[in-house]
Formats: structure tokens, C-alpha cells, sequence
């Protein structure tokens, strides 16, 4: 009885223990290292570590290059956070009228296709677009009697220009979600409404958005922790950080940092630095939007 009894206490901990050790070697154990190596001096090659304390944070934070990164990264959230959320739901709402028809999932399909491309493919494409010298754009604009545009040398338009690639790369994933949460929404809630008098943007202010909070609140979170990330494939392929660091974000400075200059003291400190700012603007989220979502 006693080793049964023991066996009931210890079998949960036994079938998770594979998982936890997963997530023990390869997200704790990076972690705790890499903290570890920002106070210290490491080019990667060579055997010893020199503990520097604080001098990684100091120069980092006193970078102009660090200070631009952090700039554009604050720029492309404001640009792509929202355009991520709102166009997506918009979309979403017009698919949700002909979802069930033939021509629905063409639609779905074809707005949906960009996000499965890979960067590099995405990246090579819209460069031949923004060609300055026989570039689409550019002819499009020369037809119209226009003067064509630099879109990636020229630091006013570099950022808009990434940005959109950006956008145009990645929208089609929140448009699913939020169409899964539409089509999900019970009929008899919606032909109530329409009963009602509901025009189809009280339907959706009123109706659909409270409905499918929830989905919107994971939407919200996961696109402003995912603007860093989406910008990385776009910016190597596209721009390289440039023109003068017009386009470089907080992960791209952190990769050239550690995977192209081999300063892995610096680059940690960079990792330390944004794992801080995520967490803290996750709590606001979760904080100030997470009180307005309905999961009823």
C-alpha cells in the first residue's frame, strides 16, 4: 500500500518530467546563460569569459546604433500593431458573409498565401518591385507622370517601404483567427440583432467585437510581441539595417551584434534589454485589455 500510495503521488510528476526537462535544457538553461553572459566578455572562440559587470549594458545602452534600432522598432509597432489587428478583422468580416460559398475560399486562399511564403522569396520579390531603376512601382508612378521613388535607399520612404512588405507578409494569419471567431458567433445572436435594426457596423462594434474579445486579445498580444520578430526576415533580405540604420530594429541589431560581430556580451545584454521590455509591455496588455475581454 505504501509503494502505491507513493506511485499516485509521484505519476504526475513522472509523465510531465519529460516536458519539463524539454523546456528546462532549451528555454530556461539559454536563458540563465545568456543573462549570465551579459556581464561578461566572450567572442565566442575564445575558452575563457571575462566578467566586465555592467560595462556591456553601458555601451549598449550608449550606442547611436542601439538608440536608432530601439527608435524604428517604437516606429514599426505603431505602424504594423494596428494595421495587423484592424485590417485583418475588416477583412475577416467581409470573408465572413461569402465563407461558405465557392469564391470564399478562393479569398481565403489567396489573402492568406503571402504568409506561408518565406521572407527570403517575399524579400526577392518586392526588390524587383521597389527597383528604382525599371521596378513596377516605379513605372507605375513614371505612367502616371510621376518622379519614381528610391523606396529602400532613401531613409524618408525605407521604413514605410519594409513595412508594407511586412504587413503584406504577415496579416493573413490574424485574418483567420478573427474570421474563426465571426463564423463561430451563434446565428440566432446575429439575426436578433439585425431585428433589431442593426446596421453592419453597429453589428460589428456592438455584436461581433465583445463575441470574439478573446480572440482579438490573443491577437493584440501575439502581433505586438511579433512586430520585432517579423521584421528581422524582411529587413536582411531587403535592407540590411540601412540606409544609415533607417530600417534596423532591436533583433536585427542583436543579431548583427552577436552572429555577424561575435560581441555575444553585448548581444545578451541586447536580449536582456528586449526580454525586459516584452515582459513589461505584456503586463500592460494584460493589465489594461485583458479586464475588457468577455468570456462568457
Amino acid at each position: 500500500m505504501t509503494n502505491a500510495r507513493l506511485w499516485r503521488g509521484l505519476a504526475p510528476y513522472v509523465f510531465v518530467a519529460p516536458a519539463l526537462i524539454f523546456i528546462a535544457v532549451f528555454l530556461y538553461m539559454p536563458i540563465l546563460f545568456s543573462v549570465g553572459l551579459s556581464f561578461s566578455d566572450w567572442n565566442f572562440i575564445s575558452p575563457d569569459a571575462n566578467f566586465v559587470g555592467l560595462e556591456n549594458y553601458r555601451i549598449v545602452l550608449t550606442d547611436t546604433n542601439f538608440h536608432a534600432a530601439a527608435r524604428n522598432t517604437a516606429v514599426y509597432t505603431l505602424i504594423l500593431a494596428p494595421l495587423q489587428i484592424i485590417v485583418p478583422l475588416l477583412l475577416a468580416r467581409l470573408l465572413a458573409g461569402v465563407a461558405r460559398s465557392k469564391l470564399g475560399g478562393f479569398y481565403k486562399g489567396a489573402l492568406f498565401v503571402p504568409t506561408i511564403i518565406a521572407f527570403s522569396i517575399a524579400g526577392a520579390t518586392w526588390l524587383w518591385l521597389y527597383n528604382p531603376i525599371n521596378g513596377f512601382l516605379n513605372a507605375v508612378l513614371e505612367g502616371l507622370g510621376l518622379s519614381g521613388i528610391r523606396w529602400l535607399e532613401d531613409p524618408r520612404f525605407a521604413i514605410w517601404s519594409v513595412s508594407a512588405v511586412v504587413f503584406w507578409k504577415t496579416f493573413g494569419l490574424n485574418m483567420l483567427l478573427c474570421l474563426a471567431a465571426l463564423t463561430s458567433i451563434p446565428r440566432d445572436v446575429v439575426e436578433a440583432a439585425k431585428l433589431d435594426g442593426a446596421g453592419a457596423l453597429r453589428m460589428l462594434w456592438s455584436i461581433e467585437i465583445p463575441l470574439i474579445s478573446p480572440t482579438l486579445f490573443f491577437v493584440t498580444v501575439t502581433t505586438v510581441l511579433g512586430v520585432m520578430d517579423d521584421i528581422v526576415g524582411a529587413v536582411d533580405v531587403m535592407t540590411g539595417g540601412g540606409p544609415i540604420d533607417a530600417t534596423t530594429n532591436l533583433l536585427f541589431y542583436l543579431y548583427e551584434k552577436g552572429l555577424r560581430f561575435f560581441q555575444f556580451g553585448h548581444a545578451s545584454a541586447v536580449a536582456v534589454i528586449v526580454a525586459a521590455v516584452v515582459g513589461v509591455i505584456t503586463w500592460l496588455q494584460f493589465r489594461f485589455l485583458e479586464q475588457r475581454v468577455h468570456y462568457d
